[in-house]
């Protein structure tokens, strides 16, 4: 038994040849926008936006300050190192009023106390140093909430070198030259980095402005 297709559509006023038939539309199919052959073409990509000068400027100072912030700390460790043995005189008090048996030697108190420096330098270096490398890389993408931290993390470290740079809590030594002139240099790194990220290029790229047309 062969399959029958329905005839034409029925006119007005003329019974039903096949009935319980659906009657569908009659002409060719309907595309979008009524042009058989035309389909919806997809959104073009938006081009991408070149990075303003002024930010990668602010980019690589906070490598400068990230590479400071690791000499401070070297020389902040060291400083407490060569100063050991008043450290070392604290802690075997410390143990001593703790009643502890036995209580360690002098010897290993001393190599737990560098033991200790050293894990902390490697710590706050890791830590710290990539987190401001990692903001950097999201600052240069335009992320405004990377500039935010970075600007706070900035001003945090200028109010550090207030101190240093007016001679208050210096100490002596090779060390606190040290720990004093990175602070300082650090925090010019970081102002103008701040600068740079908040100037008008800077702040249309990151808030996704739409360029400025050119002057006449």
């Amino acid at each position: 038994m062969t399959g029958q297709w329905p005839g034409p559509p029925q006119q007005p006023g003329q019974p039903d040849p096949w009935p319980g038939t659906p009657q569908g539309p009659v002409g060719p199919p309907q595309y979008p926008g009524g042009d058989p052959g035309r389909y919806p073409v997809p959104p073009a990509p938006q081009e991408k936006r070149p990075v303003p000068a002024d930010v990668v400027t602010a980019f690589q100072l906070w490598f400068v300050v990230a590479a400071l912030g690791v000499v401070y700390l070297a020389a902040a460790l060291f400083f407490v190192h060569s100063d050991r043995s008043s450290f070392v005189d604290q802690l075997m008090d410390e143990f001593a009023k703790q009643n502890i048996d036995p209580l360690p030697t002098r010897t290993e108190v001393d190599q737990l106390l560098t033991l200790g420096l050293v894990a902390t330098g490697v710590i706050l270096t890791l830590v710290l140093g990539g987190l401001t490398i990692l903001f950097a890389f999201k600052m240069r993408k335009g992320k405004n909430w990377a500039r935010m931290l970075l600007t706070m993390a900035g001003v945090f470290t200028v109010f550090s070198a207030i101190p240093t740079l007016f001679g208050a809590g210096a100490g002596s030594g090779t060390a606190a030259l040290l720990m004093g002139g990175a602070g300082i240099l650090q925090a010019v790194a970081a102002i103008g980095a701040i600068v740079l990220m908040h100037r008008k290029e800077s702040n249309a790229y990151f808030l996704n402005l739409p360029p400025a047309p050119p002057a006449r």
